[in-house]
């Protein structure tokens, strides 16, 4: 598979070109040994720490490697970078996955400070955990805190560059879709796609996750349990529980068995240390919040896989196969509105916000049973004082005009420059019984979405 996007990132490292430190952090599979490799190019020596081996170990497979380069028959990481920061000045060094040297000398990180600090050498650093790499990188108390002139944050591709590559493989707006929701922005698992022949997704997902050796069931757990440590059972209950729609922190308290004050640290770190859930509150009248998990494929996991592994340790895989293929298309259904969310984030769509995002609240005067109601993106301009309500159906022959009426009903409970605001409505399907006309209603099937994707206008 080529070479995607990436443009920010290859643009801030291209404007680095002399003495230069760059970590790169992103989970694994996101791309981060392809970026640095594909911009150094052959100037690049690549050095990967891997955890389960000894230093001696480590460093004499680097020798071997690069043997091209007689490099001496060192025994250490500080000899070995020694030796490379003071006779190899013209090359990048690249320390792939730098928080395994934890596990295997720990004490080298005050040793490569110390050589940065001598030597200021050409170096990039990366790392899959997303915690660790804080503290490696981030943290005043790190030695290498400081040392870094760039630090990079790689996140999934978005929708618009999966839609792309989605259409190199010869696939449709709907399959780029269906696949992102499961799978998300990361590319090496559409490059594990492409290597299996294009299979359509439900064959996909299940040899993944669900028929033996389901490769991503143990990669995802592996990976989640590395970056939790010791604790990583009550974060895989906390996010089991978000992922089937316990999103309030009562309604995770409960399915825990605790109390709030108990699980609020557990929250803070999923948050803000590893990055796997956001908080996110109404557009308007945003106090209480809801948790979500940001990862389409971390989310998938959690709710139609890591919930039923009982069923895979009692051997009933073929029910484990039934259950997903049933639950797969109410799954890209939700995923359908944050795909819509990013493309309006992105600019895509004729409407112009200053912000945007989930809507719920309570209706006033109804009934305690019937006082609740949602709308799945509202759009506000602050400058303009329009307001744009939006619905996203992943259904086909979708009934505008119905959607239309409890559209408009629910956006009459929206307390924002009542009677003072222009209100526009759209609403996103991937095909309508019939395109109903009426002014300030925008509607948008899957030919729709694909003409604005290709940057053929709205």
């Amino acid at each position: 598979m080529k070479f995607y996007d990436r443009t920010p990132e290859l643009k801030a490292m291209g404007r680095l070109t002399k003495n230069f430190r760059i970590a790169v952090v992103g989970r694994r599979r996101i791309g981060k040994t392809t970026l640095v490799e594909h911009h150094y190019d052959k100037k690049c020596i690549t050095l990967f720490i891997p955890a389960e081996k000894a230093e001696k170990e480590i460093v004499s497979d680097w020798v071997k490697e690069y043997g091209q380069l007689h490099l001496p028959q060192v025994t250490s990481f500080k000899d070995f970078f020694d030796f490379i920061f003071y006779h190899l000045k013209d090359r990048i060094f690249f320390i792939d996955e730098i928080q395994n040297v934890l596990k295997v000398n720990k004490s080298f990180l005050s040793d490569l400070q110390r050589l940065i600090d001598k030597y200021k050498p050409n170096l990039v650093v990366s790392g899959s955990l997303i915690g660790t790499m804080k503290r490696i990188v981030e943290d005043y108390k790190s030695p290498l805190y400081g040392r870094f002139d760039l630090i990079i944050k790689l996140r999934e591709l978005d929708f618009r560059t999966i839609h792309e590559i989605c259409r190199d493989f010869k696939m449709s707006t709907e399959q780029a879709i269906r696949f992102y929701s499961v799978f998300g922005g990361v590319p090496k698992y559409y490059e594990l796609l492409e290597k299996m022949g294009f299979p359509d997704l439900e064959e996909f997902v299940l040899d993944m996750f669900v028929r033996y050796p389901r490769p991503l069931y143990e990669e995802v757990k592996t990976m989640l349990k590395e970056e939790f440590g010791s604790e990583h059972r009550t974060f895989f209950t906390i996010l089991s529980a978000i992922s089937q729609g316990n999103n309030r922190s009562s309604e995770i308290a409960g399915y825990l068995g605790k109390k709030e004050t108990e699980i609020t640290k557990y929250l803070a770190m999923l948050r803000d240390e590893f990055e796997i859930i956001d908080r996110v509150v109404p557009v308007v009248g945003g106090k209480k919040g809801i948790y979500v998990i940001k990862s389409n494929l971390v989310s998938f996991w959690f709710r139609n896989i890591w919930r039923h592994s009982q069923l895979f340790e009692t051997g009933q895989e073929k029910q484990v196969e039934e259950i997903v293929l049933r639950d797969l298309d109410l799954f890209i259904s939700r995923a359908f509105e944050g795909i819509v969310h990013e493309l309006f984030i992105g600019g895509a769509f004729p409407f112009e916000h200053t912000s945007i995002g989930r809507q719920w609240g309570k209706i006033p005067g109804a009934p305690k049973d019937r006082n609740q109601y949602e709308i799945d993106l509202l759009a506000l301009n602050e400058r303009t004082h329009d307001a744009l309500f939006v619905e996203c159906k992943w259904q086909k022959d979708v009934n505008a005009l119905t959607v239309l009426e409890r559209l408009v009903t629910h956006s009459s409970s929206v307390q924002w420059r009542n009677g003072r605001r222009g209100e526009q409505y759209a609403i996103f399907a991937k095909s309508f019984k019939k395109k109903i006309a009426r002014e300030n209603l925008y509607l948008f099937d899957l030919k729709d979405i694909t003409r604005i994707l290709l940057g053929s206008g709205s």
